[in-house]
């Protein structure tokens, strides 16, 4: 457990994973198995629009209780968290809570994903309800520049059919940042 917590909000190498706790692979996926069943962690899937071209197979491993990661690394005050360089993986989580909350309350369900191009572009989430898709990305900052768009431009170049992009970061105040991307604070999805 120690091992994918250091992992929070990255892609998830099963064979490295192995590897780092001296375990069989076979005996690791049982284990990542027992951990999803019992609903502690999740495999977030790639976005695959088009199933015959896949972008990335591998999974990002996110926690269901946002500070079990944290404890799991050796974080256990304030200040330790502000100075690790991981925290912005941990809000990556913390974003991933809440958006699995939400997605779940949508009637039907909405699909949560990340996506990913052979080239390294990355957006954090892709919440996808009917045909409709929204592209989120996450910043642990209180200051959010027009580069910071630059992986949901990628995406909205991809699937123009997607109705916008959203930069969660941490400030009060919601920014556009293009036609359709706005920069809004995180914890306007957490109710």
């Amino acid at each position: 457990m120690e091992l994918a917590a250091l992992r929070t909000g990255q892609i998830l190498n099963q064979s490295n994973l192995a590897r780092d706790a001296s375990l069989s692979q076979p005996t690791l996926h049982r284990c990542l198995n027992l951990l999803q069943v019992t609903l502690l962690f999740e495999l977030l899937p790639a976005f695959l629009k088009n199933r015959t071209r896949r972008l990335v197979k591998s999974p990002k491993a996110f926690w269901n209780d946002p500070e079990l990661p944290i404890f799991l690394s050796g974080i256990f005050d304030d200040e330790a968290l502000r100075g690790t360089r991981q925290i912005g993986d941990f809000f990556e989580n913390l974003i991933f809570h809440h958006l699995r909350v939400l997605t779940d309350l949508m009637v039907p369900s909405a699909r949560l994903y990340y996506w990913r191009t052979r080239t390294g572009k990355e957006v954090d989430f892709i919440v996808e309800h009917g045909r409709k898709l929204l592209a989120i990305e996450t910043k642990f900052s209180s200051h959010v520049h027009l580069r910071d768009a630059d992986n949901l431009y990628a995406f909205l170049d991809e699937y123009p059919e997607a109705v916008g992009g959203l930069i969660l970061y941490n400030v009060n105040q919601i920014h556009r940042l293009g036609e359709k991307i706005f920069a809004a604070p995180w914890f306007m999805i957490t109710g």
